[in-house]
């Protein structure tokens, strides 16, 4: 949390920090240690909901996608994923990881858009109540949505190269291990 603090105001236009310990130095003489932790409950309540949504939502998306590549790779005696042509079970995991990413982005966007008003302004927006109250009243509902574009696809494009690279190793792994079994028996 302090270093995303850091970060923020350092790449923000808000301030003109010539350095990130510039920027801690600034932050720790104007608020002290809390001043590290603005925006703690926009940030927990942002990453706490997208950590659950984003594993179900790419199991969810996983299990509709194979579906659709093939009815038949989901037969009882296999394990979704397991047996599939390389190829597939990659565009099956990248697409999935793509579309978790950004659906999971878009509903916790409001709580990103409230913590980096926080963090950048902790003296006007005194917590994430308060935080979502002003922007609302004061630029509408799509204040919330700030930063959603960007977000989103960093979320969808890292989300999507991570599943990809996790399942195949995970099916590479399983290949190995059942190919020395069987040939041990």
């Amino acid at each position: 949390m302090p270093l995303t603090v850091i970060k923020v105001r350092y790449e923000s236009s808000m301030y003109s920090y010539r350095s990130v310990l510039g920027a801690a130095r600034d932050i720790y003489r104007t608020d002290r240690i809390p001043g590290f932790f603005a925006g703690f409950g926009a940030t927990a309540m942002r990453d706490a909901p997208y950590a659950g949504l984003y594993v179900v939502s790419y199991e969810q998306f996983k299990k509709r996608l194979g579906y659709i590549y093939g009815p038949s790779l989901h037969a009882p005696d296999h394990t979704p994923g397991v047996g599939m042509a390389g190829s597939v079970s990659a565009t099956i995991n990248f697409s999935s990881g793509a579309l978790a990413g950004a659906t999971c982005s878009f509903i916790s966007n409001p709580f990103d858009a409230v913590k980096t008003r926080i963090q950048l302004q902790p003296h006007i927006y005194r917590n994430m109540f308060h935080a979502c109250q002003m922007m609302v009243a004061q630029e509408g509902v799509r204040s919330l949505y700030d930063g959603l574009a960007l977000r989103m696809t960093r979320k969808a494009i890292s989300s999507a190269l991570a599943w990809m690279l996790y399942e195949e190793l995970v099916r590479r792994a399983e290949s190995t291990l059942q190919r020395e079994t069987s040939g041990h028996v």
